[in-house]
């Protein structure tokens, strides 16, 4: 008697190795989608701190060049968008805040240092010097230098949909003492 074996296939159907093939595209995809958000994310978040960073460094050090003013008249030439130190060198240094969205530093302390864009990520409009007197009112510079004890700062930032603002008060050193007597100038 002949003996009638069932014949085996040692292969995939068609509609299995379909099914496979739409698996690992599905899961693809998915990932790809996870892959672009978590890039957007991290470019985000580096841009983020990036402003962060350049935000904290052009404040402080805008704060901490004013606390070397030697005294009060030598904040002439100073207004609500612009700023001259005299340090005790005898060297001016002044930041701009410019309407094209950045601040300059002048800086006679270093050769090559004038016109010096620290930041070009400032919001003109939000951004301000304000001078205050003993009684942290606010004074007019150009008519009332002698009177100035303390120096606000506000600076607003912005880079794409992110904005920071800064603020920030300052008394010079010279000025913390009062008024030097005029055999001391």
């Amino acid at each position: 008697m002949a003996k009638h074996t069932k014949a085996t296939s040692k292969g995939f159907t068609l509609v299995e190795i379909l099914i496979v093939i739409m698996t690992v595209a599905v899961f693809g995809s998915i990932t790809t989608v996870m892959l672009a958000n978590a890039s957007k994310i991290y470019s985000s978040s580096l841009k983020k701190q990036k402003l962060v960073t350049e935000a904290r460094s052009t404040f402080f050090k805008i704060l901490r060049e004013v606390s070397w003013q030697k005294s009060y008249s030598s904040f002439a030439g100073s207004d609500n968008k612009k700023l001259v130190i005299l340090p005790g060198d005898g060297n001016n240094i002044g930041y701009e805040i410019r309407q094209t969205n950045d601040i300059i530093q002048n800086n006679e302390q270093i050769s090559g240092a004038n016109n010096k864009i620290i930041t070009d990520k400032i919001d003109y409009s939000n951004s301000l010097i304000t001078y205050k007197n003993n009684n942290d009112n606010t004074i007019d510079i150009a008519s009332q230098i002698n009177d100035i004890k303390s120096l606000e700062l506000t600076l607003k930032f912005t880079q794409d949909n992110q904005s920071l603002l800064f603020h920030g008060r300052v008394i010079p050193y010279n000025l913390r003492i009062g008024r030097a007597m005029s055999y001391h100038e």
